[in-house]
């Protein structure tokens, strides 16, 4: 398998999703400045889904670059990816709770849905870390965060048109 082919195509992808964010500002009411609150963690969470993809990516091609065994690489990444993602999610269930307290233009179930995914890859992560040590596990979890980042824009791009 092509591992630094695929690393180096999900930092692309990863990247050119993190500049769409520039797009979205440019669409209805955010044009003049006014954003619905959910609309702002949209926007951040878009961002380091996107940046969290492309970093760990380049973090396992560097890493895959140096050192000898594989193994070693998709167990140390995957282990990294897991322990940031736990800070990542306590972090934006704040967040989002701190929003659903005053505001209710966050959707509740897909929250859910993100939150179980994501745990259940956390889970995955660290099985992966202590014991598969394979590159699978960890490009699902690559996958998901651009998966999240693609999902966080079309919600951005269409709540511009539904005011």
């Amino acid at each position: 398998m092509d591992f630094p082919g695929i690393l180096v195509g999900l930092t692309e992808i990863a990247v050119a999703l993190a500049g769409f964010t520039g797009v979205v500002v440019v669409f209805g009411s955010r044009s003049a400045g006014t954003w619905l609150p959910g609309d702002r963690l949209r926007m951040g969470f878009m961002l380091e889904a996107s940046l969290t993809a492309g970093g760990f990516s380049l973090l396992a091609l560097v890493l895959y670059s140096s050192l000898k065994n594989a193994g070693d690489v998709w167990a140390i990444v995957s282990g990294s990816w897991a322990i940031y993602m736990v800070y990542s999610l306590y972090s934006s269930w704040r967040q989002i709770k701190a929003n659903l307290e005053h505001h209710s233009d966050i959707d509740r179930t897909a929250n859910h849905i993100v939150f179980v995914l994501f745990g259940s890859l956390i889970v995955l992560q660290f099985i992966n870390a202590l014991a598969w040590r394979e590159f699978a596990p960890l490009l699902a979890a690559l996958v998901l965060n651009i998966a999240g980042s693609a999902m966080q824009f079309g919600r951005l791009i269409r709540s511009a048109f539904h005011d």
